[in-house]
């Protein structure tokens, strides 16, 4: 089975859409979505409902997506997510409020393939693993071979071996290897590594292999529509470096 690991979508329908061709394109048998599908881009609504209606195994809860469902305080946002959370509360209707609340924090698929948004050992303290330290302690409390996630929106790769851990960000892995694999699959909507395109990985489950894809998108448009959303500027340049 071939399966499109996504995640980190933040309303951008342009990078979704890339990337859901481009899966098509690679015959993946299903997808599966790591969360936050809003925040920050202009199209939460479509974006929510183009994920609800896809074909996915599972769809986990992110940060966002549970600011967004609720009226809590976002003292622990900046001020450009906080803007964007405020907005994007008003999008949304009570019923995609309502599903994104109900997602789980976690998911497993098989007996040996768990996702997570944000780190496998506490995935409700939304915490960072982007570093080796945190990378080996996240890895040492997922509780299967292979464990994919997203938050930080930079592809890398963590390798337990022999009770050492390795930090890779190679794009390419033979999953075959080693203890344990914790993976972040990178950002559709948003990527931080400096590369503007959007992100995804493709999981083939028989081969036990996984690979990091980068796709354009029409960068332009999604662009001049969080300007005229009222959204701010910075949301739109920030896109183009990839930042």
């Amino acid at each position: 089975m071939k399966l499109a690991l996504i995640s980190d979508i933040h309303g951008n329908l342009e990078a979704l859409e890339a990337v859901v061709a481009d899966a098509r394109q690679c015959g993946v048998d299903h997808f599966a979505c790591l969360g936050d599908i809003v925040g920050y881009g202009a199209d939460p609504g479509v974006c929510l409902e183009y994920i609800k209606n896809l074909d996915c195994i599972a769809i986990i809860q992110g940060n966002h997506d549970v600011y967004a469902a609720d009226e809590r305080d976002l003292a622990s946002f900046n001020p450009l997510a906080s803007r964007a959370t405020i907005w994007t509360r008003e999008q949304l209707t009570v019923e995609q409020r309502s599903w994104l609340a109900s997602l789980p924090l976690q998911a497993l698929v098989g007996d040996d393939v768990s996702l997570v948004h944000a780190t496998p050992g506490e995935p409700e303290s939304w915490a960072y693993v982007r570093f080796h330290d945190e990378g080996f302690y996240a890895i040492q409390a997922q509780t299967t071979p292979l464990c994919f996630y997203g938050h930080t929106h930079i592809p890398m790769a963590f390798h337990l071996a022999d009770g050492d851990v390795d930090q890779l960000d190679d794009g390419a892995y033979d999953l075959t290897t080693g203890e344990r694999w914790l993976i972040n699959v990178g950002s559709v909507g948003q990527p931080r590594d400096g590369d503007w395109r959007a992100a995804w990985s493709l999981l083939d489950l028989d081969a036990r292999r996984l690979d990091l894809r980068r796709v354009e998108y029409d960068l332009v448009t999604c662009q001049q529509k969080i300007v005229a959303a009222g959204l701010p500027p910075r949301l739109a340049e920030r896109l183009a470096q990839g930042r």
